[in-house]
């Protein structure tokens, strides 16, 4: 059983406004202007919960860790999407309005909650160490993003002392703390959009601090994460990925790129698509394809490859793959 999540969910309010010939625009209408064809749906998301969808598509019993309310649940069992859900008691429930074109989709998120160290039990603490895949995700979207994270890796201790469920206890305490914790599995590090996140130095500190611990770990980044991070001391991929000194996984829309230990692995394209009808949720599905296919022991290359599929079907498709339609 994978437990994910353990981050901030969302109910994705997702509008597609359609040509007369049902196809995404290509550009946004004028200010002012009532566009007559647009579809509007529901749907729960956010980075964790589509990435224990994807799993479960593919096969994989999984369990969702995060807020939960009514809504989201009732959406989830609407939808019949096949994840088992255990909610965070005190945390709520986002929203993000989703607005897709031809050429991407630009969101609009709404924050109405946060993940605190104080809202974590021994219970989420052993659902996090249990589990093959210990994501990190949605960074920017949580305000105490970094005291929660530093709280759940503490958590692989397997020794629960009262600090980890202080919101009072200082961040740089808990990082230091990281230095030499072993654990079995995999740590997938996926930050989301954090061009806008004020904390991101701190964050760094974390990433750096995985450095010192014993077992796999990998991050993954799109084009605007990676220049974010980047940015925080002019470096270059190479030289992030020397001073991580563990996996970096690189996503846009034309390449995938593997880096590790200051070198550049992999360079793969991605597929060519003829039609596009939604992006939302593509990242994640390459990660938790990618994922996926690390846990049955794939090499790394065939994994990306994989997780490019898996990702291209989606936007092609609409709809989350199987491993059925993966063949």
């Amino acid at each position: 059983m994978i437990h994910a999540g353990f981050d901030p969910s969302f109910i994705d309010i997702n509008i597609r406004p359609l040509t007369s010939e049902n196809e995404l625009l290509s550009k946004l209408p004028a200010f002012g202007e009532h566009w007559p064809n647009t579809e509007i749906t529901f749907i729960p998301g956010g980075n964790g919960f589509n990435f224990c969808r994807t799993l479960s598509s593919l096969g994989e019993n999984t369990t969702y860790v995060g807020p939960l309310d009514d809504f989201f649940v009732s959406l989830v069992n609407e939808q019949k999407i096949n994840v088992d859900l255990i909610g965070i008691e005190g945390a709520k429930v986002n929203y993000t309005a989703i607005l897709n074109t031809h050429k991407g989709e630009i969101q609009f998120n709404n924050i109405r909650g946060e993940l605190s160290p104080s809202l974590l039990n021994e219970k989420i603490l052993k659902l996090f160490l249990k589990s093959p895949v210990k994501p990190i995700s949605n960074i920017a979207f949580n305000p105490k993003a970094n005291e929660w994270v530093s709280s759940l890796l503490l958590g692989l201790r397997e020794e629960y002392d009262q600090l980890i469920f202080s919101d009072n206890t200082k961040l740089e305490e808990k990082i230091k703390l990281l230095n030499g914790i072993s654990f079995e599995g995999i740590i997938f590090v996926d930050p989301s959009d954090i061009s806008h996140y004020p904390r991101i130095k701190e964050f760094f500190q974390i990433l750096q601090a995985l450095n010192t611990m014993e077992g796999d770990k990998y991050l993954s980044v799109n084009e605007f994460e990676m220049n974010r991070l980047l940015s925080l001391h002019n470096i270059s991929p190479l030289e992030l990925s020397k001073t991580l000194n563990y996996p970096i996984i690189f996503h846009t829309t034309e390449v995938v790129k593997f880096y590790y230990n200051g070198e550049e692995l992999y360079s793969l394209d991605t597929q060519k698509l003829s039609e596009k009808k939604t992006f939302v949720g593509a990242g994640d599905v390459f990660n938790a394809s990618f994922v996926f296919k690390v846990l049955k022991s794939s090499h790394i290359e065939d994994a990306l490859n994989y997780a490019i599929k898996s990702a291209s079907f989606l936007i092609e498709k609409g709809v989350y793959p199987s491993s059925e339609n993966l063949k």
